[in-house]
């Protein structure tokens, strides 16, 4: 094996997945990965872009055709990826991989549950394709080192490796062989990438470059399957991803060990609708509001932040706030509004841009990078009008909002759904069904599953 290219490693992987043994713990947490991304798409269905990808899905019922989690009607399966893919990071709520620095909850898991529904197939092989593709995702961003190369070049790592990820989900899911899915890979990374820009300067397109990974990786998956040849060496070669992308001379030591299924059980949930390098910042601002500290009383706020994510493009924006993505990167904002309003969806970052008292404590926030911690650690210090000071830590908040359980994500999926307008005892079925089916109860469908749960 030690001649092997990344490709064909990552393609033996991904075949593996559809058929060896796979602990129920890792598929529980791919099960808590679909309910987490599929919510949050019902969530975003109105959103802009979300509602314009939507409109340009035509209708189609019949064979291959996938069900839209924005509004319930079926249309062929790459325009369902697209769709599904846009509405899961339409909020910018979607899970992260720390390895990769990237979103596999709108990379991942529409391709592989849309994939098995247009096929007819049961959730267990949707499940096994979203442990595929995490653990591929994963696997790329070589412990950040591969990930950090890539943004240090200004390319994002979601739409870059997502498309990889993505045909490894594929691949589990249509069950390839291992040279089918090492071709797989190979097409999948010939086509891949997308830019930082769109987050640094709070455009919209950055929605659209997840969806278009998605979709990339499924059609890699389609024409492997139907004799298309990829460059097996596209990872690695002199021409390759590494060295065109990152500038990397040689593969990561990370590259020549197997990808593993556990990966999975290391995706971490976004609580909240702020760039992912904001999160333990608004989880400890969380906490000072529950607190009940009176935001009006604040009077300096200084945070510390993961050095890396302070220095990631759009973190360090302090307004003014004409976009709402510039509001849902910004680390001071995701700070003033959680300190101010105890929330931050969606609304309060295309609403309440322009709030006088998020603004002011905007204003009034420092930001030290952190050289000791890491992607969860965030402290916030509050020096209030009497002159007193209080703190809290993001590490004091339940540990389940970044690492589902059971009762946390078929909770929170009831929660979401509801709010979107769907039936919450339909939601509850939902979820049932997908566990039933984990500990050993009869086949279930994607199919049947998602048409029960959207009428």
């Amino acid at each position: 094996m030690a001649d092997i290219t990344a490709a064909a490693r990552l393609g033996n992987f991904a075949a593996d997945c559809a058929t060896c043994e796979i602990s129920s713990e890792n598929m529980n947490n791919a099960a808590f990965c679909l309910l987490d991304a599929l919510g949050l798409a019902l969530l975003a269905r109105a959103e802009p872009t979300v509602a314009a990808m939507t409109s340009l899905a035509p209708d189609g019922v019949g064979p291959g055709s996938a069900q839209l989690w924005t509004d319930g009607r079926h249309s062929g399966v790459a325009a369902a990826i697209e769709v599904n893919a846009t509405a899961v990071h339409g909020h910018f709520h979607d899970d992260s991989d720390y390895a990769s620095w990237s979103h596999p909850g709108s990379l991942i898991v529409p391709p592989a549950l849309s994939l098995a529904d247009a096929a007819g197939a049961d959730i267990d092989t949707a499940l096994r394709g979203i442990i595929a593709g995490y653990a591929a995702v994963d696997w790329l961003g070589a412990g950040e080192v591969v990930a950090r190369a890539l943004i240090s070049r200004g390319i994002r790592t979601s739409p870059t490796l997502g498309t990889i990820g993505a045909a490894a989900a594929g691949a589990t899911v249509l069950n390839l062989n291992p040279a089918q899915a090492g071709h797989a890979i190979g097409i999948a990374t010939s086509i891949t990438g997308g830019l930082l820009e769109p987050v640094r300067v709070g455009s919209d397109e950055w929605r659209v470059q997840n969806a278009h990974a998605a979709r990339g990786g499924i059609m890699a998956a389609q024409l492997a399957a139907r004799g298309v040849l990829g460059a097996s060496t596209a990872l690695e070669g002199p021409k390759g991803l590494l060295p065109s992308y990152t500038g990397m001379t040689s593969p990561p030591e990370h590259w020549s060990r197997e990808p593993v299924p556990d990966a999975v059980v290391r995706a971490v949930a976004k609580p909240y609708a702020t760039l992912g390098d904001n999160m333990s910042a608004a989880i400890a601002a969380k906490l000072l509001h529950e607190d009940g500290v009176d935001h009006r009383k604040i009077r300096a706020i200084r945070l510390t932040l993961w050095r890396p994510y302070s220095e990631y493009p759009g973190t360090d924006f302090r307004g003014p706030f004409d976009r709402t993505a510039q509001a849902m990167a910004s680390t001071v904002f995701a700070v003033g509004a959680m300190l101010s309003l105890g929330r931050l969806d969606y609304a309060v970052n295309s609403d309440m841009r322009s709030d006088p008292d998020i603004l002011r404590l905007a204003s009034i926030a420092t930001i030290e990078p952190d050289d000791v911690g890491n992607a969860e650690d965030s402290l916030i210090e509050l020096t209030l009008s009497d002159g007193s000071t209080v703190r809290r830590h993001s590490r004091e908040a339940p540990r389940t909002l970044l690492y589902h359980d059971r009762s946390y994500a078929q909770k929170l999926f009831a929660d979401r759904a509801e709010k979107s307008g769907h039936d919450r005892v339909r939601a509850e079925a939902l979820t049932a069904a997908i566990f039933e089916r984990i500990d050993g109860g009869p086949p279930q469908t994607a199919t049947d599953l998602l048409r029960a749960f959207f009428g």
